[in-house]
């Protein structure tokens, strides 16, 4: 990966907050609707672009519709999550409404052959996400829309919410929004003086103390997106919405595109480029790390309620926050972890791992003192109560010799 493709994939998966004079172009999004159109009455139904699926039928009684650039249903999660529902589940979805299909909104042509190759159960519109006014006619008709790539596009998240606004419906929607762990960081960035590395005790709840992580991102307005649908969730009726926090996600993705993660993979390649091990500072902050497969099945899980009926309170708006951290890891272990695994299997000689400042960290790994230096721990407990949600990958340890190992091919190659 180029690194200015490293640099502005961090900024579409986390939203991080970094200086201005550190921030790259952005971002890119995956925007994904369910809709059944009969019964319901909407605004202008206008003409879309489709990209031809190999067996798409051309006529469909509702839709889900994603877009995306490069993070999106080409991407790591918004992949991921495609194939979960396009593959896996949608049958369930199909046995009590049988009218719904599949929508992607796509900006890369090339990409979207891909996914419809793929997913011959997807229809594709044209269209990125600047594309405000494709996105606001497909929310129009959609009850579900799952915004699953761009943490930070404030734009097309307007878009949405506008839609919602100013169609008539018999119920209201349902919007489910990424979100990422940095934003349980938000404070640590926000105080200069704090040393990255540094450990903290400060862990959010998302079952006992939605309160708790709601004022920490009221708090920081530069976490614009989450406060948007904060907004959003406290003042309008006609849309039900949910905020999905994850954080180091790990685990090779089962999406058409873009299978490898972040956070792990950049490290393996910074620590087989350097030939030992490194850390940022004491190495001590701590992120929770949740396997790619599971944060989909979470999401899966919000989509299913969504689509079962009455909305249930406990699971939407002012509730509807997500955690979800499944195992915790320092940073200074995972680079311990990593430097062991590269060792065991020939790619370097040296197992230390060596301490790095601020400015050198960051000159390895673009924004890796945000990534690797910063605390967002968790306990995920609102979606295993109220969804049955029920984590079921491997853990990080477990991962980690075979992100090592993929690293090592890459470079190779």
């Amino acid at each position: 990966m180029k690194t200015s493709d490293f640099e502005t994939t961090l900024k579409e998966a986390y939203d991080i907050p970094v200086p201005q004079t550190l921030q790259q172009p952005r971002y890119k999004v995956i925007t994904s609707f369910y809709t059944p159109q009969q019964g319901k009455h909407y605004g202008a139904n206008l003409p879309v672009r489709h990209i031809p699926s190999p067996s798409a039928p051309q006529q469909y009684g509702s839709s889900l519709m994603m877009t995306t650039r490069r993070t999106g249903a080409s991407g790591y999660i918004g992949g991921d999550v495609l194939h979960l529902v396009a593959k896996t589940h949608l049958h369930l979805v199909a046995k009590t409404h049988p009218d719904y299909i599949i929508k992607a909104l796509v900006r890369d042509i090339a990409k979207g052959q891909q996914i419809a190759k793929a997913f011959s159960n997807v229809q594709l519109v044209e269209g990125d996400l600047d594309a405000t006014e494709t996105i606001r006619r497909e929310a129009s008709e959609a009850d579900v829309v799952l915004h699953l790539a761009a943490t930070g596009h404030l734009n097309s998240v307007k878009a949405i919410h506008s839609a919602f606004l100013n169609s008539v419906r018999q119920k209201p929607a349902h919007w489910i929004q990424i979100s990422g762990a940095s934003a349980l960081a938000a404070a640590e960035l926000a105080d200069k003086s704090r040393a990255f590395g540094a450990p903290s005790d400060l862990v959010f709840d998302d079952l006992d103390d939605i309160a708790g992580i709601t004022s920490m991102i009221r708090g920081h307005p530069s976490r614009a997106v989450d406060n948007y649908v904060l907004d959003v969730a406290k003042s309008t009726s006609s849309v039900n919405t949910a905020l999905v926090f994850p954080p180091i996600i790990y685990g090779q993705g089962r999406g058409p595109v873009n299978q490898r993660s972040i956070q792990i993979p950049q490290l393996a390649r910074a620590t087989l480029e350097r030939g030992q091990g490194v850390r940022v500072g004491a190495g001590r902050s701590r992120w929770g790390d949740v396997h790619v497969h599971d944060v989909s099945a979470l999401i899966l899980r919000l989509l299913e309620k969504a689509v079962e009926g009455p909305a249930d309170e406990r699971l939407w708006n002012e509730n509807g926050i997500y955690l979800t951290g499944v195992g915790e890891l320092s940073f200074g272990e995972i680079s311990e972890k990593v430097a062991t695994a590269a060792v065991k299997q020939g790619l370097i000689s040296d197992p230390t791992v060596e301490q790095r400042d601020a400015e050198a960290f960051d000159a390895l790994i673009p924004h890796g003192t945000v990534l690797y230096g910063t605390n967002a721990r968790s306990h995920a407990r609102r979606a295993k109560e109220f969804l049955g949600w029920q984590p079921q990958g491997d853990s990080l340890e477990q991962e980690i010799p075979r992100a090592v190992e993929a690293e090592g091919q890459k470079m190779k190659a």
